[in-house]
Parts: C-alpha cells; structure tokens; sequence
C-alpha cells in the first residue's frame, strides 16, 4: 500500500471506522494524512478535505470514478474527477493545513464574530440530535455584541450563508453536463465517504485474503501480511487450484 497507509493500518483505521456514523469519519481519517503534527479538531472542514485528498492520493491515486444522476431527465452519468479539480483555487497538495479562521457580521443589531466549521465541531455534535444543524452554527459563534443568549436562528442562518465564503474548499462539489438533455448542475461529492468507500473495499479484500490463506496454509493475520502482495497473489492463485 503506498503512502503512510499501510495494510495494517487500513484494517485498523476499517475497524474503528465501522462503529462511527459517516461524519465523524472525516476527521478519523484526516488523522492519517497529518503527518505535520496538526491537531485535526482545529483544522476548517477545507483543510480536512485537503487532507483527506492527500491520502486518497497517495493511497489510490489521483482520479476518483463517480456517478450522478441529471436532476432534469434522470440519466446516469458515469464521470472521473481529479484530485485536483476538488480543491480551491491555489490550494496544492501537500500544503500546511490551516486552522479555521474567523469574521465579523452585523445582523439583527448584533456584531456576531463566527469562524469556520472545524473537525471539533463534527465530533462534537451528533448528526441524528435534535436540531443538529443549529448546533454547529452555534459552535461557528465566537462572540455576540451586546451579549445575547441564545443567539435568534436567524443570525445562525445568516451565519451559516456566510461560512462558504470564509472557508472555501469546505464543501466540494463537481460541475457536470449532461449529454442527454444538456442540463448542468453542480454535483456535491463528499470526499471522506469516497475515501471510506475505498478502505472499506480494500480491508475486506484483505480480510479475504487472511481468511484464504489461513484455511490453506495455517497462517496467522500477521503472517498473511508480512508476505509482499505479489507473492500472496501466488499463494491465492495456488490454494484455488
């Protein structure tokens, strides 16, 4: 496996991935590409899909296979994105994560001080909870002038408009066309389900590989692992016949 994820560390990462509903993922994963140190709980959601991107490069290379229905005829587009095509302008991979930065609004004769949604933040709430969706936007809240508690819904919305602009990169999306009825549209793709649909199809075929060998040659976990993928792709071609 190229990169920093090894094969023991996608089935660790598989594992520990499979008991955590899909938007906590994000940050589990993003964990493997900070190799800088950073504290991921920190990070804006647009330097954790640069992360992610990282790996996924590294990992799986740098196109990812897609599919999306036209909301105008329903016709089934098959399509291939680039890793590069998913990040902001001037974004490089590689680059330094940044950590969420903040701004200023006045609304409602308030000056609300927000910042970017962070990996924390994902974490933080549960997204089946009772109002999830406020609970964010009311972590984004760094300060309220004059102090008010709780901050009216409307502010978090308008909070909310806002945070695409402060933090670009946070939500990724691919502009398609269709061939069929020529309708265009901006496809969302999220790029830590793409990146765990991935892991998963990698651990099982693993899994698969262990549990063949084992029943063939006795082997353990460890010793399946510690043979190179060409000669185990020998010894499954071998235990079929």
């Amino acid at each position: 496996m190229p990169g920093e994820l090894t094969e023991e560390r996608v089935l660790e990462v598989w594992e520990h991935g499979l008991r955590q509903p899909p938007t906590t993922r994000a940050p589990l994963l993003a964990t493997l590409a900070a190799a800088t140190g950073a504290d991921v709980a920190r990070l804006s959601l647009a330097a954790l899909n640069s992360l992610l991107l990282d790996l996924r490069s590294e990992a799986f290379g740098d196109t990812l296979p897609c599919t999306s229905d036209c909301p105008g005829c329903g016709e089934s587009l098959d399509v291939t994105v680039s890793t590069r095509e998913l990040r902001p302008p001037g974004a490089e991979a590689g680059g330094v994560p940044a950590e969420a930065g903040t701004a200023t609004l006045v609304a409602q004769g308030l000056d609300v001080t927000y910042r970017a949604l962070t990996g924390g933040d994902l974490l933080a709430v549960d997204p089946d909870g009772p109002d999830a969706h406020h609970a964010l936007l009311r972590r984004c809240v760094v300060s309220v002038s004059p102090a008010q508690d709780p901050v009216p819904d409307t502010v978090l919305e308008e909070v909310g408009q806002r945070l695409a602009d402060l933090d670009p990169g946070a939500d990724t999306t691919v502009a398609l066309a269709c061939p069929r009825c020529h309708h265009q549209w901006a496809a969302a793709l999220d790029i830590a389900e793409h990146l765990w649909a991935d892991i998963d199809g990698c651990a099982r075929r693993l899994l698969y590989e262990v549990h063949t060998l084992a029943r063939a040659y006795g082997w353990s976990e460890a010793d399946v692992l510690s043979v190179s993928p060409v000669r185990r792709q020998f010894y499954l071609e071998v235990a079929a016949q």
